[in-house]
């Protein structure tokens, strides 16, 4: 048997996310995994800045809705087809109604061919009560949502409570979040990807202990969570990462515990190479910063070599 003849064709997606040329957000921290995973990944940027706003200062531009969309006009012409979206950081207002309209556009040009396409949205607005996107950003999101075209979004907990407009503070709120979100929007799966213990009335394991949680649309009731304990350090692109990751796992699985399962096992591997390398030295606004970002490669390297 000759290599031609293990070949396996790649998958495609479209990724629209920030661009930064150093550092592992966005983009940068998505599009190599999944590549490595026999992805023919396309980059749409949604910014392109020289790193990420942590840094304390940066230099680069964001791109405006008018920009994105003529790229993609670009990509119809050439009838470039996809067998997935993942959308992550957009900006403002602006931006974020094109990636809405171009997103909804592949949806809409597979079904009227028969195929089907998976659109994984990370709503990516900001943690912890602090809000790092445009205010006007929430009621753009709710109105993507309301196209009920989005698969799988995968916001954190304090991203859930702006688009439901809920505070979250124990398990029966919890799950009275995801049933309207559910609901109003028809999503298959919401995945948590934080939900911090000591925010919480009845969850284990207070100040160094989050939650991963699970929710489907065939089981709004039932939510599945999985109990992390915190590594110490500050990451950078665990979230882009996390998204990319479960695409992969939910398209080849079909199963969205399993795959959530599976990516937790995988970042945390992540994580403990990036802080095994230094990643427990960098702070916000500070030089050390580079610290916090992931050792993508490095681990990568290590898996695959």
């Amino acid at each position: 048997m000759t290599s031609q003849d293990i070949i396996v064709r790649s998958t495609s997606v479209l990724s629209i996310q920030s661009h930064v040329v150093h550092g592992y957000v966005g983009n940068k921290a998505s599009t190599f995994p999944l590549q490595m995973l026999n992805w023919d990944v396309d980059v749409l940027n949604t910014v392109n800045f020289s790193n990420h706003t942590g840094y304390g200062s940066l230099k680069g531009d964001c791109a405006s809705g008018e920009q994105l969309l003529e790229i993609y006009n670009g990509l119809k012409q050439i009838n470039v087809q996809y067998n997935a979206i993942l959308t992550g950081y957009v900006h403002g207002f602006d931006t974020l109604d094109a990636v809405g309209k171009i997103c909804t556009d592949v949806k809409d040009r597979a079904e009227s061919a028969n195929k089907e396409v998976l659109w994984l949205l990370d709503p990516v607005m900001g943690d912890e009560g602090v809000l790092y996107v445009e205010k006007d950003v929430i009621p753009v999101y709710r109105t993507i949502l309301d196209t009920q075209k989005v698969d799988i979004v995968t916001p954190n907990q304090y991203e859930l409570e702006l688009l439901v407009d809920q505070k979250i503070t124990c398990l029966q709120s919890l799950k009275k979040a995801l049933k309207i979100f559910h609901e109003k929007y028809s999503v298959k799966h919401i995945v948590l990807s934080s939900l911090f213990a000591e925010s919480f009335e009845d969850l284990e394991g207070g100040q160094e202990t989050i939650y991963c949680c699970v929710s489907s649309i065939h089981l709004p009731e039932k939510l599945v969570l999985f109990k992390i304990e915190k590594i110490s350090g500050y990451f950078t692109g665990v979230g882009d990462m996390f998204s990319a990751l479960l695409l992969d796992r939910v398209t080849k699985t079909g199963d969205i515990i399993v795959s959530v399962s599976e990516v937790l096992t995988i970042m945390k591997n992540v994580l403990t190479t990036t802080k095994n390398l230094g990643g427990v030295s960098g702070k916000i606004g500070n030089k050390n910063m580079k610290d916090c970002e992931l050792r993508v490669i490095e681990f990568l390297t290590v898996q695959f070599l």
